[in-house]
């Protein structure tokens, strides 16, 4: 539709309002609530609320026509301290990924409005209607957001991908050191966690439990480094790509993708009982073996270099993961797969049922690629949730191929076509 039909359309059809009471002061309130939840980062945010700010007030209430902002890109830019091109990609990302606005623009980019003689008024710009569409789903999501309710779920994935990475450092670590200690009482306080968490278990009794779990893990791959250097020869189960160093380190070479040991499906049921140890028993829940993926990445994909392949939104969830630690690790890509779920409307249970096929390092490349290629320039992925599902079952069948897809991205990455719109 033309952009001069969409400019007489307001004349001949009802325009959505706002819901309730609700006024152009929510929305941007509503927005900043909800950013971080749909995958938002703060320049897209900071550029949509400078563009809200450009429209009347009066037109989000108002039935008779559309909240449009007319502002140029330069002076948005302006108004925000970013360059016009960053203006151009946000506003891509508002109309064709989260579907907030309509471009009704002249071919040139010009928006304007002025009366005609007959005193009905034209108009040309950024509309928000679509926006307004939108608010009965995001008002939904403020108010999951107010109960912890994704809050809870985000956090009790992330607990069960940590202790999938206990278990598995366990079972590696157990049957080569049987008499250590600290191998016993790390394997007790793994036994003790709980298998369930009740709806009476708030937010802040899961960060505990996650921290808790989280401590596990560091002590578990420090021991196991620190036998490394004592044994002067590598490791290839452990997690020691990440080095205290400027020089990167292979990710995958000649190893798992999720990094475990290269047990056979019947042997990971359990950790063999030790003389003065106990056996970690197989669960039907976040003690669960994970079983391997025996793809070769050889050794070009360093923890930077996937850090460089991840969107925007998903370095973001990595770096508050890897805290201060020089470099990130498998916790680190899992942690920040899992925060990314939510936003590309991934139901939970479909990366639970990746992580148990292929386990949870290997899911959160699936969800890495998939997160990247909702950009490809040619096949754009439009149901997340859809190829993630098909991925599980493509590796059930043994024909899913991760390194051609990592590669494929390191290939357009280069040529610089693997950014956003």
């Amino acid at each position: 539709m033309s952009s001069i039909s969409h400019a007489f359309r307001e004349e001949a059809y009802s325009c959505p309002v706002l819901p309730g009471n609700m006024q152009r002061s929510d929305v941007q309130r509503l927005m900043r609530r909800v950013a971080p939840a749909i995958g938002m980062h703060d320049g897209q945010l900071t550029v949509m609320l400078a563009m809200i700010d450009e429209t009347r007030p009066s037109d989000w209430v108002d039935s008779s026509v559309e909240p449009i902002c007319f502002a140029m890109q330069s002076n948005i830019a302006a108004l925000t301290g970013k360059d016009e091109r960053t203006v151009r990609r946000v506003e891509a990302a508002l109309e064709g990924v989260f579907n907030f606005i309509r471009k009704d623009v002249a071919m040139n980019g010009r928006r304007c409005r002025f009366r005609r003689s007959d005193g009905s008024e034209y108009r040309q710009g950024i509309v928000f209607s679509p926006l307004i569409e939108a608010m009965p789903r995001l008002i939904e999501l403020e108010a999951d957001l107010n109960s912890g309710r994704i809050d809870r779920s985000i956090l009790k994935q992330k607990i069960s991908a940590a202790k999938r990475l206990v278990r598995s450092k366990l079972m590696d670590l157990q049957p080569r050191f049987p008499d250590d200690s600290f191998l016993r009482e790390a394997a007790d306080t793994f036994l003790s966690w709980p298998t369930r968490f009740y709806a009476s278990v708030s937010v802040d009794e899961l960060r505990e439990h996650l921290s808790e779990v989280s401590e596990v893990v560091d002590k578990l791959v420090a021991f196991s480094q620190s036998k490394q250097k004592m044994s002067a020869r590598p490791d290839t189960d452990d997690l020691q790509y990440i080095q205290d160093t400027t020089q990167e380190t292979s990710v995958f070479c000649n190893t798992t993708v999720d990094m475990q040991t290269g047990l056979k499906r019947a042997d990971i049921g359990k950790v063999t009982a030790q003389p003065n140890g106990c056996t970690v028993s197989k669960e039907k829940d976040d003690r669960d073996p994970q079983p391997t993926d025996k793809t070769d990445f050889g050794d070009h994909l360093t923890p930077m270099r996937l850090f460089y392949l991840c969107t925007e939104e998903m370095q973001f969830h990595v770096q508050i993961s890897q805290g201060d630690r020089p470099y990130p690790d498998e916790r680190d890509f899992t942690n920040g797969a899992i925060d990314r779920l939510q936003p590309l409307g991934i139901h939970p249970s479909a990366f639970n049922d990746a992580a148990d096929q292929m386990g949870s390092m290997a899911a959160s490349l699936c969800v890495l690629i998939i997160d990247r290629n909702r950009f490809h320039p040619k096949t754009p992925i439009k149901s997340p949730g859809g190829v993630l599902r098909a991925m599980t079952r493509r590796h059930a069948c043994g024909q899913l191929h991760l390194d051609r897809s990592l590669f494929g991205l390191m290939h357009r990455a280069s040529a610089g076509n693997v950014g956003k719109p």
